[in-house]
């Protein structure tokens, strides 16, 4: 893993407004099956895709792809730039499917996207997930770049080449190990995030930093709520980039998860039938998270991996993100249902990620009955 760092200069005044404010670029390299890849973060980025492109040696992308939302506000702007035409997907998580998959195949067949193209996606986890898993299976496989413009999508969806869909029995059940050729972050997209979406990411930085970067929890010991301008936009990109060094080094030493990338997936087991109980529409991905971790904590206090102290930790950090969507309303066969059907399991059970006092423990198994208790303790709060 490579980190550079170099002064950029004053972005083109195309097709976007001139950006908010100025930061350092910083590279940082990703190695991958399929060779290495950059993310690329800077201020103005997004004005300035065609020269970063040319930098990478990479050719303009033949499709540029958002969702509902983010399209108004910078998808359509970032088509014209690069002179792809812009396709807008259905925004938010219940239309990660096949059902939105397979419609853009076809426009991209009837386009005419040959297998020396690429696709650029713009746009949240949702979004990236979807368009990348598209890119793995059109043609057997074209190259894709991606413009993460949500925290969580900058700290982690973005990375490491995990691209998928759900089905109705749960989360991330089709997918393909697909990395990108090229990541850039703006960290100006995030002005135009609401407040709740930026929280929802916050819950990914709180499981990167007790993963690999403790000092990282210190953002959220001031006991007020984090909001987008309580941090300048230079610690925005610094909280960016580190869980991102974080991430490129697991992923870089263990790709397709067959080891240390299991500890990427602290607060997710529950987290994921937490959302697939509730047909995706009740909570964000962060926010499902956010109980995962507590469930996690609470279990490792359980087996003596996790001193209570440090417990503490883990709950101040959460409740520093402000209230989270309810569950005591949630029917635990239905959660339990889904938590049997995670991709995780296999004949000796779920294997959970738990925090200990210095990291994670990896195949810790859990039965469904211990997490179903701790889910029930967890309703009472």
């Amino acid at each position: 893993m490579k980190i550079e760092n170099s002064k950029f200069p004053s972005p083109l005044d195309l097709p976007f407004p001139p950006p908010l404010y100025h930061v350092f670029m910083r590279r940082l390299t990703v190695e991958s099956h399929q060779g290495e890849y950059e993310v690329v973060a800077e201020s103005g980025a997004l004005s300035r895709l065609k020269e970063i492109f040319s930098d990478g040696d990479l050719s303009l992308p033949g499709s540029v792809v958002t969702d509902t939302t983010v399209g108004p506000l910078w998808g359509r702007g970032a088509a014209d730039l690069v002179g792809a035409p812009s396709l807008e997907l259905p925004d938010g998580e219940a239309h990660k499917r096949w059902a939105t998959v397979e419609p853009l195949l076809g426009r991209w067949l009837d386009a005419g996207l040959h297998r020396g193209d690429s696709a650029l996606a713009i746009g949240g986890g949702v979004l990236t997930d979807t368009v990348g898993f598209a890119a793995a299976v059109y043609l057997r496989g074209i190259q894709w770049m991606a413009v993460p413009t949500t925290l969580l999508a900058m700290v982690d969806a973005s990375v490491g080449g995990k691209t998928g869909v759900n089905l109705e029995q749960g989360k991330n059940l089709v997918g393909a190990f697909w990395p990108p050729r090229l990541v850039v972050i703006d960290v100006n997209t995030l002005t135009t995030l609401p407040e709740r979406e930026l929280r929802a990411g916050l819950a990914e930085v709180i499981k990167t930093a007790w993963i690999g970067d403790h000092d990282l929890l210190e953002l959220f010991n001031s006991g007020s709520p984090i909001t987008h301008s309580a941090l300048s936009p230079e610690e925005w990109q610094e909280i960016v980039m580190r869980c991102l060094e974080v991430k490129a080094k697991v992923v870089s030493a263990d790709e397709r998860e067959t080891g240390q990338r299991a500890s990427l997936n602290l607060g997710h087991t529950l987290g994921h039938a937490l959302e697939a109980t509730t047909g995706y529409k009740r909570f964000l991905h962060g926010e499902a998270v956010a109980w995962g971790l507590l469930a996690a904590t609470r279990l490792a206090e359980e087996r003596d991996l996790l001193a209570r102290s440090e417990g503490d930790h883990v709950r101040a950090a959460i409740a520093a993100l402000g209230e989270l969507p309810p569950i005591a309303d949630l029917d635990k066969d239905a959660v339990r249902a889904h938590m049997g059907r995670d991709k995780k399991r296999d004949d000796e059970g779920i294997a959970w990620v738990l925090p200990t006092d210095d990291g994670v423990a990896l195949d810790q198994r859990v039965t469904t009955e211990e997490a179903i208790t701790i889910f029930e303790e967890l309703k009472q709060r």
